[in-house]
């Protein structure tokens, strides 16, 4: 009898120790830094407002603002405000995401982000560094491994430099990003530019896993892709010490062959005229 509860003891003792240590996995924590920071009674919800070099910190992602208000127990939304807020994200492969906006939304629980205004996004990695610009972002980095995001602008700018390449340039309607199978793509009115070539596009999909840039036509095929190329004539160059005396040569053997052609053909003029023959008169 004291073998079979002992027996029960220990296994309830394991299946508590099993679920503690799967809600402990489960939990999420975030942290805030400032140098000020005041509970503002006067709202219904718990509203905490934290000033001055507020750094929020929430898994891989690191938001640097000059005000933060935290609405809500636990999780609840961020509201981040600064000149400009700055958002860093390291993804698992140690590539970056840097964000620059007038304010931002983040609701800590669903992972949702929200921003308005002038927009700056750079994610850089060893090989390259791309740049997009636009005026309405939403984000989330919970739906997949990586950093998502859909980014809008009139137009949205994508700026992309890589070592030992010309700069690729490109606008669009909209710029989708998928940080698990790292993949941006230009959506809508698609315009790159790459040295003295121009492409127009229906959607234009960049490939950070390959490097690759590929262009679609619409699905109804109304826009094809088009490439325009562009070049001018260069200038001669200047000719060299060598070529300019072969032409000096060359124009010297010229003027001698015609020296001699003309000298020639006078001789042979001389050598036609008829000769006056004098007849002698007869004695008288």
């Amino acid at each position: 009898m004291k073998i079979l509860k002992l027996t029960l003891t220990l296994l309830l003792s394991s299946l508590l120790a099993t679920s503690f240590t799967a809600q402990a996995a489960q939990f999420e924590k975030s942290r805030l830094k400032a140098e000020s920071s005041y509970l503002d009674a006067s709202q219904e919800t718990t509203t905490v407002v934290y000033e001055n070099n507020v750094v929020y910190e929430h898994g891989q992602m690191t938001i640097h603002a000059d005000k933060l208000i935290k609405r809500g127990e636990d999780a609840g939304t961020i509201t981040a405000e600064g000149n400009p807020v700055k958002i860093h994200y390291v993804d698992a492969l140690g590539e970056t995401t840097d964000i620059e906006a007038p304010s931002i939304n983040y609701e800590q629980k669903s992972g949702e982000l929200a921003a308005d205004g002038d927009i700056q996004i750079v994610q850089s990695s060893q090989q390259d560094t791309l740049t997009l610009t636009g005026n309405k972002l939403r984000a989330n980095q919970r739906i997949t491994d990586g950093f998502s995001f859909v980014l809008t602008g009139n137009p949205t700018r994508f700026i992309l430099k890589q070592p030992n390449q010309t700069e690729i340039t490109a606008v669009a309607d909209t710029l989708r990003s998928n940080g698990k199978d790292r993949k941006t793509q230009l959506v809508g009115s698609v315009n790159l530019s790459q040295g003295s070539s121009n492409t127009s596009a229906a959607l234009l999909t960049y490939d950070g896993a390959t490097k690759r840039i590929s262009a679609d036509q619409s699905s109804d095929g109304s826009q094809q892709v088009v490439t325009e190329f562009f070049w001018q004539d260069e200038p001669q160059p200047e000719k060299t010490e060598t070529e300019k005396a072969l032409e000096q040569s060359s124009t010297s053997e010229g003027d001698t062959d015609k020296s001699v052609k003309e000298s020639n053909n006078q001789s042979e003029q001389e050598t036609s005229e008829p000769v006056e023959t004098i007849q002698p008169e007869d004695d008288q």
